[in-house]
C-alpha cells in the first residue's frame, strides 16, 4: 500500500519548475515539493515549515547547509538499505546539498527539475552522478512527527 507522502508526489507530476513556489499545477522547486508532500499529507500544518526567500543559484555561490538543516529538523537521517516510499533524497550539486527527491518505491524517484517541472526519475538516473561517476547522493531522510509540546 501507498503511503501518504508518495500519493502527495504523484499528484504533483507535470507542475512546472518556479523558484520557491509551493502551488500544485502552477509551480514549485525540488525544496518546496518536499514540504508540499509532507503538507498535502498530512504530516504536517500547512505553512508550518518556512523558509526564508532563496536565489536558484544559492548552491553555487554557498557553502551554508540552510536546506539540509531544514530537512534535519523535520526528518530523521536512515541508511540508503533501509529506503523506504515517502523518504525523501537529498543530493549535493554545487558547494552544498541543494537538490532533493521523493522515493517513490521501484527504484524511482518524484522531483522538480529546472526545465522540466516535476517528473519520475530512475535512483540511477546519470543526472545523480557527478563528472567522475560518483553519486551525489548525500543521504536518506525520512520524516519524523514532532513531539506535542
Amino acid at each position: 500500500m501507498m503511503n501518504s507522502i508518495t500519493k502527495e508526489a504523484y499528484t504533483w507530476l507535470g507542475t512546472p519548475h518556479v523558484n520557491q513556489a509551493k502551488v500544485k499545477g502552477k509551480g514549485v522547486d525540488c525544496g518546496m515539493l518536499l514540504i508540499a508532500c509532507l503538507e498535502g499529507a498530512g504530516c504536517v500544518k500547512q505553512g508550518e515549515i518556512v523558509v526564508e526567500p532563496y536565489s536558484n543559484e544559492w548552491h553555487l555561490h554557498h557553502s551554508a547547509e540552510w536546506f539540509l538543516h531544514i530537512v534535519e529538523h523535520w526528518c530523521q537521517k536512515v541508511p540508503l538499505d533501509d529506503l523506504q516510499e515517502g523518504d525523501f533524497l537529498l543530493y549535493k550539486f554545487g558547494r552544498c546539498v541543494s537538490h532533493g527527491a521523493v522515493y517513490v518505491g521501484n527504484g524511482h524517484v518524484i522531483h522538480a527539475l529546472v526545465d522540466y517541472g516535476v517528473v519520475m526519475s530512475d535512483l540511477n538516473d546519470v543526472m545523480f552522478l557527478d563528472a567522475q561517476g560518483h553519486s551525489r547522493l548525500h543521504g536518506v531522510y525520512r520524516f519524523r512527527r514532532k513531539e506535542k509540546a
